[in-house]
């Protein structure tokens, strides 16, 4: 899978950054706020329902609805949150080689995270760190 069909910053942003853009640039697009609309076709890309999404980037799907009727921007936490999420989904469908095997490695319980799915902790600061460390593991040869 070549890294144009896993950049998913650039979907989540609507291209106004890409997974090759610098630091300040991502931190400027979180502090100015991504769209509903642009977190939305992240979701859609990754296959995940609006739970999950709502879930992993910290907010409900309730908040979404309304800062998407309202034409809102979202707030630099969640912002933030929904960057890192894009961030670890490309480094994992570019190491499964797709979505659908990324998705399953997610759902699949695992010693590294105390006999849980991944998923469970990717809410988290700490919890995408893992996930991180794991994908950089497995890499350079770890299992997982």
């Amino acid at each position: 899978m070549n890294l144009v069909d896993t950049d998913y910053i650039g979907i989540v942003t609507n291209g106004k950054v890409t997974i090759h853009s610098n630091a300040i640039d991502e931190i400027n697009i979180a502090t100015e706020g991504l769209t509903v609309n642009g977190v939305k076709s992240l979701g859609k890309k990754l296959n995940w329902d609006h739970n999950l999404l709502a879930f992993s980037i910290g907010t409900t799907t309730r908040t979404l609805e309304r800062y998407s009727a309202d034409k809102k921007r979202l707030g630099a936490k969640v912002s933030e949150n929904a960057l890192e999420i894009a961030r670890i989904s490309s480094q994992g469908t570019a190491y499964f080689g797709d979505v659908k095997r990324w998705n399953e490695w997610l759902n699949t319980p695992n010693t590294q995270f105390g006999n849980q799915e991944p998923k469970s902790v990717i809410h988290t600061i700490r919890g995408r760190e893992l996930i991180k460390r794991v994908l950089l593991g497995l890499e350079y040869g770890f299992t997982a």
